[in-house]
């Protein structure tokens, strides 16, 4: 497992996730590649963002599920990411409600976090 803090990875798995378009491998790749805390940033932020209340996130939510169910390891991964200090830095100074369609810039804020 990496601890990568590329913006790149880190934004096609959001997007992989949030549009589609991305497979559960290659979703798998990415996610094992990426620091713990962008995994457990991007889960939580879609999970928020999208809530199972919505009609129009169910798709969102499905291909999360599908992630997870088939790759516990990366549950393990963003529950490591969440008890980090980047992770607990964004939760007092931010919401992720704040990011609702500005992912790229809630992943650049804590890429930046995590490389200073």
């Amino acid at each position: 497992m990496g601890t990568s803090t590329d913006k790149n990875q880190a934004l096609r798995l959001l997007k992989g996730l949030e549009m589609g378009g991305l497979n559960p491998t290659d979703g798998r790749i990415l996610a094992e590649d990426l620091d713990p805390v962008l995994v457990h940033v991007i889960v939580r932020f879609l999970r928020e963002v999208y809530p199972a209340t919505e009609p129009a996130a169910r798709p969102v939510l499905e291909r999360v599920v599908e992630l997870t169910d088939a790759y516990p390891g990366i549950v393990a991964k963003a529950q490591e990411g969440e008890a980090d200090s980047v992770s607990q830095w964004f939760s007092s100074e931010h919401t992720f409600a704040e990011f609702r369609n500005r992912g790229e810039t809630m992943v650049e804020l804590v890429v930046d976090k995590l490389e200073s």
